[in-house]
């Protein structure tokens, strides 16, 4: 009888281990916001776009080193103003439950 009870327990360890192996695969970074640009009013770009619902999105002028940060709504739609002119680079990354985006650099268009 303890045989059977050894050789059961023999066979069983290798297949916890494989359960428990999926427990440990990693998970998929955050994708970075999918994001437009465009002139707003008295000097201020517009950005607008899709992130994961309420995560926060930043948004960073480098030639101004100045940005904002904004969240979004249930649906993952997201607004921010910030002072720019056409040719400035934006970084737009978001943040959700402690996770950091891949940065996303877009370049402000020139006025029509």
């Amino acid at each position: 009888m303890r045989r059977r009870s050894w050789l059961l327990a023999i066979l069983l360890l290798p297949a916890q281990g494989a359960l428990s192996s999926c427990a440990n695969t990693p998970t998929l970074p955050l994708p970075p916001p999918v994001a437009s640009v465009g002139q707003s009013t008295n000097g201020l770009v517009l950005v607008e776009g899709q992130v994961l619902p309420r995560a926060f999105v930043n948004v960073f002028n480098e030639r101004t080193e100045a940005g904002v940060i904004t969240r979004a709504d249930m649906q993952g739609a997201f607004t921010a103003e910030l002072e720019g002119e056409a040719d400035d680079l934006l970084t737009i990354w978001q943040e959700h439950n402690g996770e950091t985006s891949e940065r996303k650099q877009v370049v402000v268009p020139k006025p029509r």
